[in-house]
């Protein structure tokens, strides 16, 4: 979704709370297209958009949907919370992404928090006409390669 454009491109970046964190996707996510930034639905308790920190720069769902997934950690929380607090919010706030758009949702993420910390998630799906199932996939490679 969105043009093709320099600011569109990932991954995107943004800092809070001094640490810098990244995040790029895949997939579609309905409720998060075709929302002018001071349109897109928030998450958590973010309350208003008055009260939102992060805006996306370009036009893109995948970067409304990273500043409203950092919107929503800055309205919880005032620091940096503990990894298996950040975890279970990060599952209730995925959860709000694709809630009443299930079907029509694909979103395929990796969110970086600083330097040693990676989240990933998949709410897989296909497109419409389309065979190819659209998911996350990993390798685990031991030497000899």
């Amino acid at each position: 979704q969105g043009a093709v454009s320099l600011e569109n491109v990932h991954p995107y970046q943004r800092e809070m709370w001094g640490i810098n964190w990244c995040f790029t996707h895949n997939g579609d996510v309905p409720k998060f297209s075709n929302f002018d930034s001071c349109q897109n639905p928030l998450l958590g308790l973010t309350g208003s958009i008055e009260n939102c920190t992060y805006h996306p720069v370009g036009d893109t769902d995948s970067e409304a949907v990273f500043c409203a997934i950092l919107n929503a950690l800055k309205a919880e929380f005032h620091t940096l919370p503990t990894l298996p607090l950040l975890y279970q919010t990060l599952q209730r706030l995925c959860a709000e992404i694709v809630s009443g758009e299930e079907s029509q949702s694909i979103v395929n993420f990796l969110l970086g928090c600083g330097q040693y910390t990676l989240f990933a998630y998949s709410w897989p799906g296909a497109r419409p006409g389309s065979s190819v199932w659209n998911g996350l996939y990993y390798t685990i490679r031991k030497p000899p390669f």
